[in-house]
């Protein structure tokens, strides 16, 4: 234990990067400015990582916890916010400072700030420019950019990351004060959790700049921010999901169906088609059975019988294409055709017959996309959902979109558009 109490607290939330994390670590081992302790609140990431954190620990300024987090708890909270909130009663600085485990700061970073803060201590947060790296799966720089400090914010939400961050212990009481807790940890505010915290300090006081890069941080294609981005708020049958893990899942009947690489062949899935997610979003699904050939045929899979007679699984029941023609105004292809026995089809029930012809009494196929000039619709729950042609390309459903004529378009209910996930965190957060 350290003799001084440290006058700056740093709170470091960590999961699964083990090929940043000890960069981090060392990036506040090397500040110019030595009274601070560092919180590393690490929310159960696999062993790689958890070696790597344990090498630090013999700094006495350092401090670890794990959350021991079981994967059908994550989505429940904010996990990042609740570490913070666990993290804030247990410090002792004056200051406080955030970090996450794919940003460093530079090694003045502390010092800069603290120096402003007591020059003006009537002022009670302040932020710093930001040099934001886009690397690839390598760590190899795609692009890079500033987010520039440079002017006083009255509102911080969705503006500043909060690494780029220093408040007082002053400010944060205030806030706790006021709403009976620090960070909002609601799982709806996942992707923009600071942003809610933002909200609070603001309530209060401004957020002042510091027109230096002090930190450095990087956006890898598994940052939270990346895997979250353009996913729909809507569940949506018949997507492949890839976890952190590399474990892939089917949305079938909107639970999580394990599939293996053997299963995802034999059911003519293509497998440069499996979206990476942020592990929480995985488990807002409950866990159905694994794909397997003892099991029934996935919903939405095009099948054959020995007559050569062609069906579409959905909805748990079989679907007969009245022609070939059908089949191809609904742009499935004859690569996804898997032949069964008649006994594996008598599983399912009668379903409606798939017509070429589009009319009021037309039932389109799920999980088929449309578009009428720039407007894309999908076909989930017997309706036409407006979506995004950016979570269209996400998914992996851009590809083979069916022309609607206007008229065509009037003969089908529209459902409520589907936003996407980021977009349905952000929405105008009220506090009471």
């Amino acid at each position: 234990m350290t003799t001084l109490k440290p006058l700056i607290s740093i709170i470091l939330t960590s999961y699964n990067k083990p090929s940043l994390i000890n960069q981090v670590i060392e990036s506040v081992q090397m500040q110019t400015f030595k009274e601070w302790e560092l919180f590393i609140m690490d929310d159960n990431s696999y062993p790689d990582t958890i070696n790597i954190i344990i090498k630090y620990l013999d700094d006495p300024r350092i401090y670890y916890k794990n959350s021991f987090i079981q994967g059908n708890e994550r989505y429940k909270t904010t996990r990042y916010a609740t570490l913070i909130n666990e993290a804030l009663p247990l410090t002792c600085g004056d200051y406080i400072c955030y970090l996450t485990d794919d940003t460093m700061y530079v090694p003045n970073r502390l010092a800069e700030m603290l120096s402003f803060l007591q020059k003006s201590p009537e002022i009670d947060v302040v932020y710093s420019s930001q040099h934001v790296k886009c690397v690839d799966y390598n760590l190899q720089p795609t692009h890079e950019y500033v987010r520039k400090a440079s002017e006083i914010l009255y509102t911080a939400a969705n503006v500043v990351d909060h690494c780029s961050v220093m408040h007082t212990r002053r400010i944060l009481l205030k806030v706790y004060q006021k709403y009976s807790n620090y960070w909002e940890t609601d799982p709806l505010y996942w992707f923009n959790g600071d942003a809610m915290f933002w909200k609070r300090l603001n309530t209060f006081q401004p957020f002042y700049p510091i027109n230096k890069v002090l930190d450095i941080t990087f956006k890898t294609p598994f940052s939270f921010q990346n895997l979250y981005a353009n996913l729909p708020s809507k569940d949506l049958n018949g997507i492949l999901l890839r976890n952190s893990q590399g474990d892939v899942f089917l949305v079938d009947n909107y639970k999580r169906r394990p599939i293996s690489k053997e299963m995802l062949s034999y059911f003519k899935y293509n497998q440069n088609q499996i979206v990476p997610i942020p592990e929480p979003f995985i488990y807002k699904y409950t866990e159905g059975p694994p794909i397997s050939l003892t099991e029934s045929i996935p919903n939405l899979r095009v099948v054959k019988n020995e007559k050569g007679e062609l069906f579409y699984i959905e909805n748990n029941q079989k679907r007969p294409f009245i022609n070939t023609t059908a089949f191809r105004k609904f742009k499935f292809s004859a690569q996804e055709i898997i032949k069964v026995s008649q006994r594996s089809l008598d599983e399912f029930s009668d379903g409606p017959p798939i017509y070429p012809k589009l009319s009021n009494y037309t039932i389109l196929p799920e999980g088929k996309v449309f578009i009428y000039h720039h407007n894309y619709f999908i076909m989930t729950d017997r309706m036409l959902h407006p979506i995004d042609k950016d979570m269209l390309q996400k998914l992996y459903l851009l590809k083979n979109c069916i022309p609607i004529s206007k008229t065509s378009l009037s003969y089908f209910k529209i459902g409520p558009p589907i936003s996407s996930y980021p977009s349905h965190l952000a929405e105008e957060y009220q506090e009471d």
